[in-house]
């Protein structure tokens, strides 16, 4: 329940300095077909598990938390294993906003991997903001990357 709050109050202060619409706090709808979120069954490339999002969104949909769900096992499965999240948002609306809400989205699925198991030392939560050039679903993610690139925040 305090997440969702957080969410919100969140999502709340990017409409205040966005110069798009507001944002979206009920659960998304369903994309099209050509731009469905990723499972997470499989990486991106070697070690980077991307979470999509709907545009002005932070919620987690149900194949965001069945891959997360995978990516924490993993995480548990290899101590020595660091996991870096990137949050990116895509340029529609104020650069400022675009940060908040890439940091919001780091924030989130950085919190759902610490609820499943993974300590949050070994969690480094970074944030992009917008993506210059991109307006499609691959600008609005975050990605956790389980690479030797990333190492643990100390």
């Amino acid at each position: 329940m305090i997440t969702r709050f957080v969410v919100l109050a969140g999502l709340l202060a990017l409409a205040a300095c966005a110069d798009a619409p507001a944002p979206t706090v009920a659960a998304p709808a369903a994309p099209a077909a050509a731009a469905a979120p990723a499972t997470l069954a499989q990486p991106a490339r070697a070690g980077a598990y991307p979470v999509f999002f709907e545009p002005w969104s932070a919620n987690l949909d149900d194949a965001a938390h069945a891959g997360l769900t995978r990516v924490a096992e993993l995480a548990r499965a290899n101590a020595a294993l660091p996991i870096r999240v990137v949050g990116f948002a895509d340029p529609q609306g104020s650069r400022e906003a675009n940060v908040i809400l890439s940091r919001l989205r780091a924030r989130i699925v950085a919190d759902e991997l610490i609820e499943k198991g993974v300590p949050r030392n070994r969690i480094r939560v970074e944030f992009r903001g917008p993506t210059p050039g991109f307006d499609s679903l691959e600008s609005r993610r975050v990605e956790v990357r389980t690479d030797s690139a990333s190492p643990p925040r100390r």
